[in-house]
């Protein structure tokens, strides 16, 4: 079985400076720690896995079963 349900944090883009380029704000390093700890304590050691800020798709959590994603969403409040 593999991870197949997947959910992203939160990320924004931002124009900024004077050159008006683009940048990434990243999740709270707090926000994170806060879901990975519900995980390691609900979901178990081999139920989930997190993919971090410098991935194709940053901050990315994934999960064995749906249930644990539905669990996740409403927990945190995030929605697709």
């Amino acid at each position: 079985m593999s991870m197949q349900y997947r959910i992203q944090l939160p990320i924004t883009r931002e124009k900024r400076g004077w050159s008006q380029q683009y940048i990434t704000i990243y999740p709270p390093e707090e926000q994170i720690s806060a879901c990975k700890e519900w995980c390691r304590l609900m979901v178990g050691t081999n139920g989930w896995n997190y993919y971090g800020k410098y991935k194709k798709v940053p901050c990315e959590f994934r999960f064995k079963r749906g249930e644990d994603l539905v669990a996740f969403k409403l927990v945190f409040g995030l929605h697709d």
